[in-house]
């Protein structure tokens, strides 16, 4: 009896540890396979509603059809894709596992918002699992095409994705395949202080910066600060930004503020814009030289309700200038 009871455990052991060797290295895909994808077509939109492409997808709503992806597949046409569908927003990490063509991997909020564009080339041949790069970004969807696709047609973070049922955090292909008008996002930019001063550091929103005439000229994706502790501390405990990367700071009404570079590591933008978005004053700060004392550091003032830190630099490489507008969803 007790070694029967030994086998019967060695026995379910191997086949739990197969079972394991089948996750990790997705064999059980082929077994159970990913199903019938269905299909419709997805809508790029610049920020101020013109529309710049449109590309026929395959949906990956599945766990198997996520992790397959378009690994199984030769190529794309010049207007095709695969969105994948996820049940709601988060952060996510993409590899190029096992693909026979470069990707444009697109991540996009539940409101159709791209959050992240990235330019993914193969991998070198016999590049492991573990080695791969990962892709990340922030999101409910994610598109995949061609590289190249999002430059040829211009869209960048900050603009929009038109998916069916996206405004729900659902997907849902009717017969028709038309595709629903979402909410325009510039449609409450920057009208609701007490909204705006309600968001929480970790929502993130999208700043875009735009010309007088409309024109899109960059976006960050800014951590808010809209309280006293958040505004005092800034980014002073921030090692370092990335390129797409800032702070919104936010008040409740418009008022003379000056602002100054305490305990910083790196050099900033100081954008200051008033209740409807317009930049009223732009600081390039530096710096501090090393043992300057709080009482020695230089004090950058605007009017505003709305300052927003980036890179040193940014406003000078998007052109952002005093009379342009940042813009940012207040309900994303």
């Amino acid at each position: 009896m007790p070694r029967r009871s030994t086998l019967a455990v060695a026995a379910l052991l191997g086949v739990l540890v197969v079972a394991l060797l089948a996750v990790q290295t997705g064999a059980w895909v082929d077994v159970v396979g990913t199903g019938e994808y269905e299909r419709t077509n997805v809508t790029a939109v610049e920020a101020n509603g013109t529309e710049l492409a449109t590309v026929d997808v395959r949906i990956a709503d599945s766990y198997a059809k996520r992790y397959v992806g378009l690994s199984n597949t030769e190529s794309l046409g010049p207007d095709e894709g695969m969105l994948f569908v996820h049940d709601g927003e988060d952060e996510r990490a993409f590899v190029m596992r096992e693909m026979a063509f470069p990707l444009d991997i697109v991540f996009v909020g539940a409101n159709g918002t791209v959050t992240k564009v990235h330019h993914a080339p193969l991998p070198a041949n016999g590049t492991g699992e573990g080695d791969l790069q990962r892709y990340r970004g922030t999101g409910q969807y994610v598109l995949e095409v061609n590289r190249g696709w999002t430059n040829q047609t211009g869209l960048d973070e900050g603009d929009r994705l038109r998916i069916p049922g996206e405004t729900s955090g659902t997907v849902e292909v009717n017969e028709t395949g038309t595709i629903s008008e979402p909410r325009d996002p510039m449609a409450t930019c920057t009208a609701n202080g007490t909204a705006a001063a309600a968001m929480a550091p970790d929502e993130r929103p999208v700043v875009s910066a735009l010309g007088a005439n409309g024109t899109r000229l960059g976006s960050v994706r800014a951590a808010v600060a809209a309280n006293g502790s958040e505004r005092f501390t800034g980014l002073s405990e921030t090692e370092s930004l990335g390129d797409d990367e800032g702070m919104l700071f936010v008040y409740d009404d418009v008022g003379t503020r000056t602002f100054v570079m305490r305990d910083m590591d790196f050099p900033l933008d100081i954008v200051f814009a008033d209740a409807n978005g317009a930049v009223t004053a732009i600081h390039h700060a530096p710096v501090p030289p090393e043992g300057t004392n709080e009482s020695e550091l230089t004090g950058y003032e605007g009017t505003g309700q709305y300052v927003l830190e980036v890179n040193r630099g940014w406003t000078n490489e998007t052109s952002l200038d005093v009379g342009d507008r940042i813009c940012f969803p207040v309900n994303q």
